[in-house]
This record gives structure tokens, C-alpha cells and sequence, in this order.
């Protein structure tokens, strides 16, 4: 059945970068969350340059949260809104670069900490940390990367087994056709917080759906999360009967360079899984491991 959520990203204000100030940046998150209030939001996403509001030894701890986190809480709980949130974290005596997921009670419900850390931030202090994390909440299933984290191949095959519906990537660079990388890749929605021009939400094609721009400062859109992806061979010839049937009901996405389509379910009565089981459509994924096994027989 559809599942429409409203999702955003903040773009952080690259002028507070040039003389970072924790007051100064906590004070510029509360205006921003001020300016959210009642668009009825359930995800914003928070830039990784929200550590410059900690040193680290102003890292705090999830059992005991601080004034970024308490900003984060606050937030969450006010407007019944999930929040990721970027944080440097302290655990066992050792500092991450995190992401708190913020349920929307206000209670932390997980932290992601980053894997991937550059050397000039292990060289300062902080820890690496050691896998993938996604987080099961009412409004889907939420994976977290931040920055660096974005060049590693591995990390992001940890997370496409892990069938995340929104990567959310906090970070201080863009990371350019990466992003769209993951977004396919891990057939997720994909919600960039960065600190310039550009971000914002790709649908899981790589697409964009919202950016920000010199107009707006904190991307907004509404998506479905009802959704699955089918490669054309051997389901093409049935989507026509399927349109025919669930005419206005069904969506059938058909980008003109992929060899795939993006199905979404609007109705209340059938997900987007149902007609795939109904039509005896086949997966992508598993259309590519069929394949990939065919081609190891056929070579033997």
C-alpha cells in the first residue's frame, strides 16, 4: 500500500564555517528547526558540519545528551518529526563522528559512527567506526553514512544486504555521481545534507527530487516508500496489462537509460509487491542473480 512520508535536508550555513562557534551554531540550528515547525515533516536530515558546534572533548554521550542532541530531541518531540543528526559522540573513552537517529518521541533510538574516517581525523583523535547500521522505524528503514564514507565500496554493499529505504548523508562534500551510485545501488532514497548548493533528496534511480539552490536553503519532498524495482526483460510485456487494470492505482516509472523500472503502489488496497507476485514479475536484484549464474553455467 502507498507510504507517503515528507522528508527534508538542511543545508548548512557555509558562513558560520569560517569562524565556527559552538553558540553561534547551536543558536542557527534552534532558528532553522523554528522555521520548520508545522510543515509536518517526518525526516529532516542534519549536515555533518553540525560538529563544529562540539570539540572533541565536547563530545557527547547518548545516555546523558547535550545541547546538540537536546536540540535535535527537542525538535523531534514538538513535531512528532524523525531526526539524523550529525554529532561527535563519546563512547568507552573514544570520540566518533555520528549520526543520531531521533525517533519522534524524541528518543535516541541508534548511532550510526562514521567508518570511514579521513587520516587528518584519526591523526586528531577521533575512532573509526566498524559497520553499517540501519535503524527499523515507523516511517521505514533509515542507513546513515557520513562524507568519506561515500568512496568505499564495501561500506555501501554492507548496506544494500541491509535493504535500507532512505540513506541519509550527512557531509561536508558533495560526493557528485556517488550519490547516485547509492541511491541505485542500494534501490534507496537517498537525502544529502551538505553545506552548499545541491542538496537534497534523489529518488532510487539517482534522481533529483528536491535540491537546494539560491532559492531554498532546506529541500522538502514527498515520497512514496511503496515501491520496487524490475529489470525490463522478461516484465515489460506485462505492464501494459497492469496499467490497463490498476489504471491510476499503479505507477510504472520508466527512466530512458537504465534497462529498469521504478514501481510505485498509490492505492490502499494493494503494495507494489502485490501486483509483482500477482504478474509474476521478477526482482531486479534477482533477475541479476539469475543471470549471473546462467552466464556461470553457460561458461562451464
Amino acid at each position: 500500500m502507498s507510504k507517503y512520508i515528507n522528508v527534508a535536508s538542511v543545508m548548512f550555513d557555509r558562513a558560520l564555517l569560517r569562524e565556527p562557534k559552538r553558540e553561534t551554531i547551536l543558536k542557527w540550528s534552534k532558528n532553522v528547526l523554528t522555521s520548520l515547525e508545522g510543515y509536518g515533516l517526518d525526516l529532516i536530515v542534519f549536515s555533518e558540519a553540525m560538529i563544529y558546534a562540539q570539540t572533541l572533548k565536547q563530545a557527547e554521550k547518548l545516555d546523558k545528551p547535550g545541547k546538540l542532541l537536546n536540540i535535535y530531541m527537542a525538535f523531534a518531540k514538538k513535531e512528532k518529526c524523525h531526526v539524523v543528526g550529525a554529532f561527535r559522540c563519546t563512547k568507552n573513552g573514544k570520540i566518533y563522528n555520528s549520526l543520531a537517529y531521533i525517533g519522534p518521541d524524541g528518543s535516541l533510538l541508534n548511532a550510526y559512527h562514521k567508518v570511514n574516517i579521513t587520516i587528518g581525523a584519526i591523526e586528531k583523535g577521533e575512532t573509526s567506526g566498524s559497520s553499517a547500521v540501519v535503524v527499523d522505524t515507523d516511517i521505514g528503514r533509515l542507513g546513515g553514512i557520513i562524507c568519506f564514507d561515500l568512496n568505499f565500496e564495501y561500506l555501501r554493499k554492507e548496506y544494500r544486504a541491509l535493504q535500507p529505504d532512505i540513506l541519509c548523508f550527512a557531509s561536508m562534500y558533495h560526493g557528485g555521481l556517488m550519490q547516485e551510485v547509492w541511491a541505485y545501488d542500494c534501490r534507496s532514497f537517498f537525502i544529502s545534507a551538505l553545506p552548499f548548493h545541491g542538496c537534497g533528496i534523489l529518488d532510487p534511480f539517482g534522481r533529483p527530487l528536491k535540491l537546494a539552490d539560491c532559492y531554498t536553503s532546506v529541500p522538502m519532498a514527498k515520497i512514496n516508500l511503496d515501491r520496487v524495482i524490475v529489470h525490463l526483460d522478461f516484465n515489460r510485456e506485462k505492464f501494459t496489462e497492469i496499467e490497463k487494470k490498476y489504471s491510476g492505482e499503479i505507477i510504472i516509472d520508466i527512466p530512458p537509460n537504465i534497462g529498469a523500472a521504478l514501481i510505485y503502489s498509490l492505492s490502499e488496497k494493494r503494495s507494489a509487491m502485490d501486483v509483482v507476485r500477482e504478474f509474476e514479475l521478477e526482482l531486479l536484484d534477482n533477475y541479476f542473480d539469475r543471470s549471473l549464474k546462467a552466464n556461470i553455467t553457460n561458461r562451464a
